[in-house]
C-alpha cells in the first residue's frame, strides 16, 4: 500500500468520521491513530522506494520531529493521543520525552455552550442531547494546557496531503 492509498483509505475516512461527530472520542482516537501511523508508513515506504524523499532524515524520530515543527506541534499532540491510546500511560519510560499527553484519562468529551475558547476541562461535561451546544473532544497536555482534537487532526492531515500529493 502506498502512502497515497493509506491516506485515502484510512486517514481521510477517519477524519471525515471525526468531522461528522467531533465529540465522539472513539472517532477521534481512530483518526489520531491513522494520522500518526501515516508518518511511519510514509517514512518506511519512501526509504525503500524513493529514498531521496527522506534522505534528510537519518531515522523515523528525526522525520517525526520535522513533522511536529511543520505543524506547529499539532503532530506531537496527535501522535501523543495515538500513543496513550495504545500504551495507556506515557509519563514514564522511553515514550515520555516524545509525548505531550500523559494518559488516555486526559482525553474528555465536552459540550461547550458557546464558541468561547476552552479554559478548563471542568466546564460543561457531556450530558443529555448532543444537539445542544458544541460537542468536542478535548485533550489535556502534560503542561496543563488543553487542545481540541479536531483542529489538530485537520492541521496534520493538511500537512500530509501536501507532502504525499507533492510526490505523486
Amino acid at each position: 500500500m502506498t502512502p497515497e492509498q493509506f491516506l485515502e483509505s484510512f486517514v481521510e475516512w477517519n477524519l471525515a468520521d471525526c468531522c461528522e461527530q467531533p465529540g465522539d472520542i472513539r472517532r477521534g482516537f481512530n483518526a489520531a491513530v491513522s494520522a500518526s501511523q501515516l508518518a511511519d508508513h510514509y517514512f518506511f515506504f519512501a526509504k525503500r522506494h524513493k529514498p531521496e524523499l527522506v534522505a534528510p532524515f537519518q531515522n523515523l524520530g528525526q522525520f517525526v520531529e520535522h513533522i511536529c515543527q511543520e505543524t506547529s506541534g499539532a503532530f506531537k499532540d496527535i501522535r501523543s493521543v495515538s500513543n496513550v491510546y495504545k500504551h495507556l500511560y506515557t509519563d514514564k519510560g522511553e515514550l515520555s520525552q516524545y509525548s505531550s499527553v500523559n494518559s488516555c484519562g486526559a482525553i474528555e468529551c465536552l459540550r461547550l455552550e458557546t464558541d468561547e475558547p476552552i479554559r478548563a476541562l471542568e466546564e460543561d461535561y457531556v450530558s443529555g442531547d448532543e444537539q445542544e451546544g458544541r460537542m468536542r473532544v478535548i485533550v489535556r497536555r502534560k503542561d496543563g494546557s488543553n487542545f481540541e482534537l479536531l483542529p489538530a487532526l485537520e492541521a496534520v492531515v493538511a500537512y500530509f496531503r501536501e507532502l504525499v500529493y507533492a510526490q505523486v
